[in-house]
Formats: C-alpha cells, structure tokens, sequence
C-alpha cells in the first residue's frame, strides 16, 4: 500500500475543538509549565520550515552530527533536573526513562535506575488492579510505563509488569477501547490517543514475552477498525457504529489519523498479517496441527480479521497521504512520536518503506528550529514530556524497538535467500516469503542441517529466524530435550540452529545449555550462545565478538553464570 505520489502539504487549521479533561493531555501537560508559543505565530513558521525541508529531502539521519548534538543538548535539560514539577507524574518518568534508555545510557545510568523505580514504587503492595490509583496511573502512564520497563529489563521487573498489564486489561473498556474512567463525559467512549499507548505497551509486553490475552487484543482491533472514519481519519474519542458500520467520525484531524493508524498497524503485526493464500491450511502435519488449535484457542497472536485490517489501513494510509503536515497544530511533539511510530510499523507489516512523504527530515527541521537554548521543546504537554517525545523521535526510538525484536526473535527470508525447495513449505507474509519450518519434525530438520546441500542448510537456519515467536515457543517446548542434544553435539550447523531455536524458545531454563555453548571452541558458536542468551533474557547490548580472545570468553562465561546464579542458585552447568 505505497503512496502514490508526494502529498502537496495541506497546512489547515490547527484550531479544531479536542475535549480534553483531567486524565488526559491535559493532565499531562502539568508535567511542567504550559505552552508559551502563540499558535498563530507558530503556523506562520510552517511554510519556511516545510521549504528546508524540500531542500534537504532524505539529508537527515540519527546519526547526523546535527541530531546527535540536538538530543544531547535535550538530555542535558533532561538529566539536571529541568522543570522538575514535570517528573511527579508515572508517565512522564517512564517518558524519561525512555528517551535515556533509546539514547544508549548504560543500564545503570543513576536517573535511568530512578525512572524504572519511581514507577515500581507507584505500584500498589497488593497488585491487584483494583486497588491501581487511578490519579496515578492514567492509561498514558500505564501503557508508557509497560514500554519502558519491557523494553529495559523485563527479566527484573517481569512482576511489576505482569501488575500494570493486569491493571491496563482492567481498564479496558467493553468495546475494546481504552480512555477516561467512570464518571468522566466520556466514560462511554474510547480514546484514540490513550489507546495508542495501550496497544503499544501490549506489544511491548508481548515482544518481552509476558502474555497477553487474546481476547484483549482481539477487541482493541475491532474498536480501531469500527471506529475509523469513512474518510480513512480518526477522532479524538472514536464512536463505534451500529452493526459493523463505519459512521463519520467528529472532530476528525491527522494527529489522531496518525495515532489510530500507528495502533492498527501495531495490530496487524501482532495479527501476522498475511497476504491471500489459498488452501495453506489443508492436511498440516500434526505439528501445524497443534499450533492451529493453540490459535484457534486464542492461546496465540490474535484472530483478527485480515480482510477488514486491510480495508482499514487503505483508507487510512489515503487519509495521511491527503492529509500529512508536519507539525500537527496541536500536541505538536506528542504528535511527531506518533509519527515515528506509525512510519516504523507500516514499514514492519508491508516490508518495504515509502519516502514520498519526507516525514523524518520534515520532524528533524522542526525539531531542530523549535529547540530552546536550555535544549528542552515545549508545546502543550509540558518540558519535560515534549522534550522526551523529541529525542525519541530523534533517535527513531520505535525503529529500535522493531529490530530488537528482528535481533532477538523471528526474522524473515528477504529476497529468496534462503527460499526452500519445496514451496508448499511457504507462505506470503509481509509480501516476502516466509518459510514454515515446523512442516518437519527435529529429526528431519537435523537431516537437512547435516546434509551437504549448502542451500538447504542455510534455507533451514533461514527457517528457524522466520518462525514467529509463537510458533518458535510452541516448537521449542515441544522439542526442547532434543534441541538440548543437538545444542551440544558434534555437527556445527545443527549447534547454530538449535541454539538460536532455544533463544527464541522464552524459557529461562534454557540458559545453562547456552551457558555451556559460550564455551564451545568454535567461536561462531560461542557467539551464537551469547546472543540467543541476550535474545533469552531480552537483555541488548553489545554482543560477543566471535574474535574474541579466550580470556574475553571466559570472563562472558562467569558473567553469564553470576547473572543465572543470581535467579537460580543451584544451577549447574556441564563446563
């Protein structure tokens, strides 16, 4: 679903009517001192802003010196404590702890350690989502707090996350959307702004392998595709048509078309959304068998209609091709992480991106010309959150996010690399060809890895990259002894392959076989176990180098072993 053709930038008025009370945005915006930029003085910059970006299409990038001098300069104002009324609230501490974290501040980095345990304090003793303040924890800061934490170290925090995912399904309302609680003026309806951030930390949740319910992100979807205007555009609080019908939508502007369209882009990739085939369930062996049951159950990614999540995206992919501007007019910086994120995941579901819209050079320019001396932004949510939304802009702080999980989970065959022989063994995903590796058992697939056929080994460890996380867990514990031999066994493909099957399997105890394998003498195997125990214990960071010195191993090895000792005390391991 590529643009057709560069949008002409519409620059329409910004002054729309958006309700906005006590929970939402309007709370947020106390995280520090209010907006102080006249909007009319602001859209009177647009024209020259959106002319140097004209002239500067695709100059830009996370690494330009420029952008990497703007967000020092914004974690700068971050770090000394600026607007320090802006860090009282949950979300604007898992804001800040994020844009320290997707900058590339060490784990221990003192105020990237504050941010995660100001939010752990935040959470009742008990647990129990009942007794979840609701002052303290809007939908914004629980959905924010479940992308920080999970995307820091949810091995640590894996408890306090599984707390807030439990609070965030509670607060789900009946027709699938998140937003304001009872009592509010809009208590029967969902929000579109706040639901991006409780889909988001679901997938969050879901790449660091907590479950979440089916049934929890079934329903979201549904609320996003009903709630989306024929136009293609999304309202501020979206109202669900009578039988499936689509109704026109009021106060529909590109800040929430972004918002909504970033979210069902977000559920189609849980969804693995497929392109058409024909007859692919039809006489599954009985390991396909089961993982179609598992599905069927609801015990795995969700069943959301294809058809309709397709419908949904064409018109709304129109809507931002007719309707793009950059900035937005209102929330301008909240806005420009929305952007990101939305560009991220469509590029993650269509596996291919389209620069007609020149979006990150148009944000860059903004960003850069909009920034104070101090080095914060501010607009309408305060410093200290404006201020965090435009580093992670900056740093495409959701593009992270997307090739963590390609490090650490399924990949895909790009490009027929790696394409098998036997095509029924394949489907359409994201337009690229993606093989399905559980068509055979541990035993035919330890055939294929020893066999001297160089293009069938590689089609097979292909394989393994490209199974879906689900699917990967499901096939690693119905297999896992057998991959534990094969792990350490004598042919050095079938070690590669099952050690990156038992990385992706989600189960710690996995760890000593990986452990061990840092000591195998092949040193593409040793990096191998290093980065499936990253991948593991979703701890990134700068991997094993297979040129690494033997005294460099060995002190990954006793890293390794303090780590898993530390979780489990009577480990043992084989080296």
């Amino acid at each position: 679903m590529a643009l057709r053709s560069r949008p002409s930038p519409k620059w329409r008025d910004a002054v729309g009517a958006e309700c906005v009370d006590r929970e939402g945005l309007a709370g947020f915006s106390r995280f520090g001192s209010a907006a102080r930029m006249a909007l009319l003085g602001l859209l009177a910059l647009i024209p020259a802003v959106w002319a140097g970006v004209e002239a500067a299409a695709e100059r830009w990038s996370p690494e330009s010196p420029e952008v990497v001098q703007a967000v020092e300069r914004a974690l700068g104002y971050l770090e000394k404590g600026q607007g320090e009324g802006g860090e009282s609230r949950t979300g604007a501490w898992a804001l800040v702890g994020l844009a320290l974290l997707k900058s590339h501040r060490p784990a221990d980095y003192p105020l990237l350690v504050r941010a995660a345990e100001e939010i752990r304090r935040r959470i009742p003793p008990s647990g129990r989502p009942q007794d979840f303040s609701v002052g303290t924890w809007d939908i914004y800061s629980t959905g924010l707090s479940l992308i920080f934490l999970c995307s820091y170290d949810p091995v640590r925090y894996r408890n306090d996350i599984q707390a807030i995912l439990a609070y965030l399904v509670f607060r789900q309302k009946p027709h699938g959307g998140w937003g304001y609680p009872a009592g509010s003026p809009h208590e029967l309806t969902g929000d579109t702004s706040m639901t991006q951030y409780a889909v988001l930390g679901c997938w969050e949740a879901v790449q660091a392998g907590i479950p979440v319910p089916s049934e929890v992100l079934n329903k979201a979807a549904e609320w996003l595709i009903r709630t989306q205007d024929p136009g293609g555009g999304y309202a501020y609080q979206g109202q669900v048509g009578p039988g499936g019908q689509l109704i026109p939508q009021s106060g529909v502007r590109i800040g929430m078309g972004i918002a909504g369209m970033s979210s069902v882009y977000v559920m189609a990739s849980l969804a693995q959304l497929r392109a058409p085939s024909t007859d692919r369930d039809e006489g599954l062996p009985p390991a396909l068998q089961r993982i179609e049951e598992e599905r069927a159950a609801g015990r795995l990614r969700p069943s959301i209609s294809g058809a309709a999540l397709r419908a949904t995206i064409q018109r709304g992919n129109a809507y931002i091709e007719r309707s793009f501007q950059m900035p937005s007019g209102m929330y301008n910086y909240y806005y420009i992480y929305s952007v990101e994120r939305y560009f991220t995941f469509r590029q993650l579901v269509e596996g291919k991106s389209d620069d007609r819209i020149p979006w990150y050079d148009s944000g860059v320019e903004y960003l850069l010309r909009t920034q104070a001396p101090d080095g914060s932004w501010n607009h309408q949510c305060g410093p200290v959150c404006d201020t965090a939304f435009g580093i992670l802009f900056l740093v495409r702080s959701t593009k992270q996010s997307v090739e963590r999980v390609r490090d650490f989970g399924a990949g895909i065959l790009v490009g027929g690399r790696g394409l098998p022989k036997d095509t029924e063994a394949a489907v359409v995903q994201n337009g690229q060809v993606v093989a399905l590796p559980l068509r055979i058992s541990v035993e035919e697939l330890t055939a294929v890895l020893e066999s001297p056929d160089a293009e069938r080994t590689a089609a097979a460890l292909d394989a393994l990259r490209a199974m879906p996380r689900d699917e990967v867990r499901l096939f690693v514990s119905k297999n896992a002894e057998a991959l534990r031999r094969l792990a350490g066994g004598d042919s050095r493909e079938a070690k590669l392959a099952a050690i990156a099957a038992l990385g992706n399997g989600g189960d710690l105890s996995f760890a000593p076989v990986l452990i061990d394998a840092l000591g195998d003498p092949d040193p593409e195997v040793a990096a191998a176990a290093d980065r499936a125990l990253r991948r593991l214990t979703r701890r990134p960071g700068e991997g094993l180098n297979p040129g690494a010195n033997d005294t460099q191993r060995q002190l990954r090895i006793r890293e390794w072993k303090q780590w898993y000792q530390a979780i489990a005390p009577d480990a043992e391991f084989d080296r």
